[in-house]
């Protein structure tokens, strides 16, 4: 197993995050392949990049902030072909009334290696908790204070 093939999967599951809590749907849909799945336990599946992007930006479109971690996980690579367990935490605060929501768990993943480099073929949404902290109540900086300009290769 090559050490550059599972960052370059992990870091298909950071940049997604990334581009999420910065608001990019646009640029958090480049992770997938153009015929990718994403599939999670509220939405139908969703099959190609335009049905990822438009689930995505109707999941988000009703949150006035989300913020997610990906935390390190266990890849393993086949080839051109890569199966990954992705934990994450994901902090959003809905825009209509400011509640405050705590998501616990995990993507299960397939990526695929392409021309255009590894890219997700398919992620599975894995719920493990669901909370409604009363502390995420604090004012936002705008997810545009993050200056730094990051592209996937």
């Amino acid at each position: 197993m090559n050490a550059d093939d599972c960052f370059a999967v992990q870091q298909l599951a950071v940049t997604y995050a990334d581009c999420v809590s910065r608001g990019d749907v646009t640029a958090a849909v480049q992770v997938y392949a153009q015929d990718g799945r994403l599939e999670t336990p509220t939405t139908e599946p969703a099959i190609g990049r335009p049905a990822i992007e438009a689930t995505i930006s109707s999941t988000v479109a009703t949150l006035e902030m989300v913020f997610q971690t990906v935390h390190v996980g266990l890849v393993r690579v086949d080839g051109d072909r890569a199966q990954a367990r992705t934990p994450i935490t994901e902090w959003a605060r809905r825009e209509r009334d400011s509640q405050p929501f705590l998501f616990l768990g995990w993507y299960e993943d397939e990526a695929v290696r392409l021309d255009e480099g590894w890219r997700f073929s398919r992620r599975r949404l894995i719920p493990r908790t669901f909370a409604r902290p009363d502390f995420l109540s604090g004012a936002l900086q705008p997810a545009s204070a993050l200056n730094l300009e990051f592209t996937i290769r």
